[in-house]
């Protein structure tokens, strides 16, 4: 096809202003994609600053005593129960994202109460049955701690849901989730 030279501007003037225009929006779109970078780095950056900011965990035992209508100290060992019990059902990496954010938690851990495990058929059972047994033996000691302790039994999940809440409303959602996780057999 031949172009007539009177059609020669029409048909260069198009082609030219694209040429034009692809600079701009070449620009445009590297401006783009660093804003995209620079938000999707505050959001990594946000998440990670939850994971290792530490917890103000004498309020967060203060709000659940005030909530139960139980001592602090009767809390602490139920909180320090709850880890025990998460830490033996988490992976080690898992468990390691609790303990960024909870500064004294070996404090709590030595203030789960020591309950004595009878020597019977039923332990032995549940010690072969894998997960499930796991489970069933940390329901178990769960029980006799809380017990020990003095939470009663209807007031442990409510213990959960509030700490749980606790981490979630003061910007601990992935360790609210790990904790979830570590007892989810409640």
């Amino acid at each position: 096809m031949k172009i007539a030279p009177k059609m020669l501007p029409a048909v260069l003037l198009p082609a030219l202003l694209s040429l034009s225009v692809l600079p701009v929006s070449a620009n445009e779109l590297a401006d783009l994609t660093k804003s995209a970078a620079q938000s999707a780095t505050k959001q990594v950056t946000s998440a990670s600053q939850e994971q290792t900011k530490p917890l103000q965990t004498n309020a967060m035992i203060s709000y659940a005593a005030e909530q139960l209508n139980l001592s602090e100290s009767t809390v602490s060992a139920g909180f320090g129960s709850l880890l025990k019990v998460a830490k033996d059902n988490l992976s080690g990496e898992n468990f390691a994202m609790i303990s960024k954010v909870i500064p004294d938690l070996d404090s709590y851990l030595s203030q789960a109460p020591e309950v004595a495990e009878s020597k019977n058929s039923l332990n032995s059972l549940l010690s072969n049955a894998g997960d499930a047994g796991k489970k069933a033996e940390s329901l178990q000691y769960l029980n006799s701690a809380f017990e020990k302790i003095g939470i009663p039994k209807e007031q442990a999940p409510v213990l959960v849901n509030t700490l749980n809440g606790y981490l979630q409303s003061n910007g601990y959602r992935q360790v609210a989730t790990y904790l979830e996780k570590g007892l989810s057999f409640l």
